[in-house]
């Protein structure tokens, strides 16, 4: 997989190939995993994005997971388990 890190790289000749650019397979989760163990697996990769796959096709991506994505899924699960109101901090910092 190539990041955006890659990418921007200094050292990085910006007429190489994208298979110069790769240094590791890929990092991924599959669509049954957990969030726990999607977050997980992307602190101890270092990565903020993962592609989801299918455990019966490993090749094919059907999602990418971002740290955003966790982070709104947290803050849902908080919402629904009453410790934060509905846009509490959003409104936090409108008043700021």
């Amino acid at each position: 997989m190539i990041t955006r890190r890659d990418l921007h790289a200094p050292a990085q000749n910006s007429d190489g190939t994208l298979g110069s650019l790769l240094r590791r397979g890929p990092v991924v989760t599959f669509e049954d995993s957990s969030l726990r163990e999607a977050a997980d697996l992307m602190a101890q990769e270092d990565v903020g994005r993962l592609p989801v796959v299918r455990r019966e096709a490993p090749r094919r991506v059907v999602g990418i997971l971002t740290r955003s994505d966790l982070l709104a899924a947290h803050r849902r699960r908080l919402e629904e388990l009453h410790v934060l109101e509905p846009g509490a901090i959003r409104s936090r910092i409108g008043q700021a």
